[in-house]
Parts: structure tokens; C-alpha cells; sequence
């Protein structure tokens, strides 16, 4: 059962207890609960994508570690150019129709790097053990919940430092295993998942070892809370309105805050326990997996508001004529080339790191994604600017139901004659939900945020250029000794 289907992960999630909360009430059911659904949904999808046998080598692909076939994009650990280069294409593909394509492989084969190098630096045997894990989440098909970013508190001091402590930590360490106290940020579908894997964020220091941990705990384990912040869309069922983010859909999915009160870790579940020197080393390589993919990823919701803004400008009777809008669509068309050639060049010069996992060039995928969270502004601009004022100002999915009312929208509304009224406004709510709602912010977010803050990726294009060898040509080329 390495793939599950859609409907066998629905029934997979009634095995756990997770303690889940929404809007400050317990949820009892994650997987029919209202505000959950589109989660499950989007989660359940994946699935299905995987198990089709019609996908098989592409969202699914045959594991070395159980010698059964496991979901590309949510098990499979990742070793070859190809492996790269083909979850570019489907990270792409899948966010350019769902916004976000579960890239939990990435965070899986990042950590596998970084705890070979722990057993390699300090003999200690975590490596073994995480490969197991990863064994038994192939075998079950279960899906992880992230947990990298700590709550860091004061920013300018480290954690050790911190007067009030959040971020997660050792509290006890047990004969046979250790208890874990604090707090991750962004837990993304946290709780639609069947396990939480938790790792450092950021180097520490020899004062900090008590926070250099990680681990993976089922997501019922005592004493794990997620407090999920519901999805952007309408808390009520919608036909037209919100078609992204409505309860029924299936594109989006729910952030939590995970708080790891007195949690008990066995020790076959430990993967790093207080080595503080070897926490630099999973930033970096999630630096260029993770952001090799954030250039796909970002160039499929490109490619989802350049279908947007030509079916605005045709509903409104101009098609893509106008020279102004060809400009703005080829100029979006550009940026999403440049953001998934990066994302190709990354991995084509990418190299084999000596646990087996192959690891992008980070410069390439670090500038990629600089350059396309720029422009987002500007093509949520274009959105505006093409779909004319109406995007904000129409009249609501309810007005529209309300026979009344309809037969003067009907008359006042029009556009082309190619699309009826309601066509016309169904494209309008789609690129209101894009350019102007609660998940042009989510957008906003998935894109300048997720994956690291731009800073990070010109202090990691900064370190990995080689600026002396580029000195030292200039100086050789001006005769200078």
C-alpha cells in the first residue's frame, strides 16, 4: 500500500486522533470537517495523481529503499538529475491548477543529507534510524507535517538567550528517548497529516545544542497541538464565488502553529539530538532543493495568472489586441520562462551530495526565486489593470441569485458576445480571488515567504559566487600583477 488513493487517505485519517483546533473550538473529525475539507481534498488528490497507473514513472516512481512504487512529490527521496528535473515539471504543472504541490519529498531528502552528516561528524547512529522511518512512510503511504521554523522570539539574540524561550527544544533526555518542549511556525496541512518530522531552521551555537533537534512523532502523539488557521476562502458552501478556496474545492490548504508541549520522542525516533554544529547544514541544503522547486512552483502561479489575464481581456471583448496587454502577457510569460529555467539549470548543475541525495546548484535556484517573487506585485497589477475596476466592485455571487436582480446584471453586465453574463462573472471572481481577497495575501505569502524571505536568497547567490576568481580575470586581463 506504498500509494494510497484519495479515498483510502480519507479513510487513513480516521486511525488518528490528532488534537486539532479551529477558530478556538477542538475539531473532532478532521476529515469531514467543513473547514478542513479543502485540505483533505487537496491532500486526497495528490493521491490519487500518484496511484493512477496512467502517471506511473512521473508522480509515481519505484523505490530503491522498499522496492515499491511511491509518490514522487510526497516519499520519494530524491538521487539523480532526473529526479530533480522531473518534480520541476510536475511542481509546475500541479501549482499552476492547485496552487501548492505538497513538496514534502524536498523536506525528506534535505534531512536525509543532514543526518548522514551528524553520523558521519559524531559516529552517532541517526542515520540508520531516519531510513527506517522514511521505510515505513513509503510502506504506509502516510504524509508528514513540516515543522523547520521556530518562532525565534527576539530576533537579536539565539534561542539559548531568549528570556522567554518558544522555540522547540530538549527539555529531558531519557535513557530511552527525550522529551521536547516549544513551538513550530507554517506547519503547512498539518492537520490532514499522519506524522510531524521536526528540524532545526537555522545554525546554532554550542550554548544552543539543546535545540539542535529532530525527530518525527505521529501526529495523535501526547501533548502535539496544531492550532490551524482556516484556509482563505468563505466559511460558507459558494458556486461562483471563491472558486480557489470555496469549502468544496480542492487548491489550498491550511497553516498551523504546532505546539510540542512535554512531548515524549522514543529513541528509535530521535534523528539528531544536541549536535549544534551540524544544524548550518539543512538551511543550506534546503537553500537550493527546496528553492529549486520554489522557482517551479512559483512559475506555475505565473502561468495560472497569465490564463487569468487573457480570458479577462477576451470576456471584455478585447482578446489579447491591445498592444499594452500582449505587453503584460509577455512580460509574465518571460518571468515564469526565466523562474523554471532557473529551476532546470539548478538541477542540471547540481551535484551529488555523498548520502546519495543529488542537491541543485544553490546560486541558480536562489536567483530564480529572487527574480520571480519580485515581479509578483506587478503581475497582481496586470490582473487589475486588464480586468478593469469591475474585480472589485461587482455585485456578489447572492445578488446574482436573486432572479430580481439578475435580469437587471444581466443587462448591465454584459461584455463579449462570445461569453454569457455569468461566464463573464465567474472569470471576474477568479481573478478577484487571485488579485484582490484574503488569498491574494496567502499568494503574497506562498510567494515572498515560503521557502525563506527574499534576503535569503541574495545572501546565498552573495556567498556561492565566486567574486575573487572574477577579480583576480579582470586583474590578469588589465595587466595587473
Amino acid at each position: 500500500m506504498a500509494v494510497l488513493t484519495g479515498d483510502e487517505y480519507r479513510e487513513s485519517l480516521k486511525a488518528f486522533s490528532p488534537e486539532v483546533y479551529m477558530r478556538g473550538e477542538r475539531v473532532d473529525k478532521v476529515w469531514e470537517h467543513p473547514l478542513l475539507r479543502q485540505t483533505v481534498n487537496h491532500m486526497a488528490i495528490g493521491c490519487d495523481l500518484a496511484a493512477d497507473p496512467a502517471n506511473r514513472g512521473t508522480f509515481s516512481v519505484r523505490s530503491p529503499l522498499v522496492d515499491e512504487d511511491v509518490s514522487r512529490i510526497g516519499h520519494h527521496i530524491q538521487t539523480s538529475l532526473e529526479d530533480l528535473t522531473i518534480k520541476a515539471k510536475l511542481t509546475r504543472e500541479v501549482s499552476g491548477r492547485r496552487i501548492c504541490a505538497q513538496c514534502m519529498s524536498n523536506m525528506l531528502s534535505v534531512t536525509w543529507a543532514m543526518i548522514y552528516d551528524i553520523d558521519q561528524a559524531h559516529g552517532t547512529d541517526y542515520f540508520p534510524r531516519y531510513r527506517e522511518f522514511i521505510k515505513t512512510l513509503q510502506r504506509k503511504g502516510h504524509g508528514i507535517a513540516w515543522g523547520m521554523m521556530d518562532p525565534k522570539g527576539d530576533r537579536s539574540l539565539p534561542p539559548s538567550k531568549q528570556r522567554r524561550p518558544t522555540d522547540l527544544r530538549i527539555t529531558e533526555r531519557r535513557p530511552d528517548g527525550i522529551v521536547v518542549r516549544g513551538a513550530k511556525l507554517h506547519t503547512t496541512y498539518g492537520a490532514a497529516a499522519h506524522e510531524v518530522v521536526a528540524v532545526p531552521c537555522r545554525a546554532l551555537g554550542e550554548d544552543d545544542k539543546d535545540f539542535a533537534v529532530s525527530f518525527a512523532v505521529p501526529i495523535d502523539t501526547k501533548g502535539v497541538k496544531l492550532i490551524a488557521r482556516p484556509s482563505p476562502g468563505p466559511s460558507r458552501e459558494t458556486d461562483m464565488e471563491s472558486p480557489l478556496s470555496s469549502q468544496s474545492s480542492q487548491f489550498i490548504g491550511v497553516e498551523c502553529l504546532t505546539i510540542f508541549d512535554d512531548v515524549f520522542v522514543p529513541e528509535e525516533r530521535v534523528f539528531m539530538c544536541g549536535e549544534w554544529d551540524q544544524t548550518v547544514k539543512l538551511p543550506f541544503y534546503f537553500a537550493g532543493l527546496h528553492r529549486q522547486s520554489k522557482c517551479a512552483c512559483s512559475a506555475g502561479h505565473t502561468d495560472l495568472l497569465i490564463g487569468v489575464a487573457a480570458l479577462l481581456a477576451d470576456v471584455n471583448g478585447l482578446g489579447t489586441g491591445p498592444s499594452h496587454i500582449r505587453d503584460k502577457i509577455t512580460d509574465m510569460m518571460m518571468a515564469a520562462t526565466t523562474a523554471y529555467g532557473c529551476a532546470m539549470g539548478a538541477a542540471q548543475e547540481g551535484t551529488a551530495h555523498p548520502s546519495g541525495v543529488y542537491l541543485p546548484d544553490p546560486a541558480i535556484a536562489n536567483a530564480g526565486l529572487n527574480h520571480i517573487r519580485s515581479v509578483l506585485g506587478t503581475h497582481l497589477g496586470h490582473i487589475h489593470d486588464i480586468a478593469g475596476g469591475l474585480i472589485v466592485t461587482m455585485p456578489t455571487e447572492a445578488d446574482w441569485k436573486n432572479p430580481e436582480l439578475r435580469k437587471h446584471m444581466e443587462e448591465a453586465l454584459a461584455g463579449s458576445d462570445k461569453y454569457t453574463v455569468e461566464e463573464r462573472l465567474r472569470v471576474m471572481h477568479l481573478a478577484q480571488e487571485l488579485a484582490a481577497s484574503r488569498l491574494t495575501g496567502t499568494l503574497l505569502g506562498f510567494t515572498i515567504n515560503a521557502a525563506g524571505s527574499p534576503v535569503t536568497n541574495r545572501i546565498v547567490v552573495r556567498n556561492q559566487y565566486d567574486l575573487e576568481e572574477k577579480i583576480e580575470i579582470a586583474k590578469e586581463i588589465s595587466g595587473i600583477a
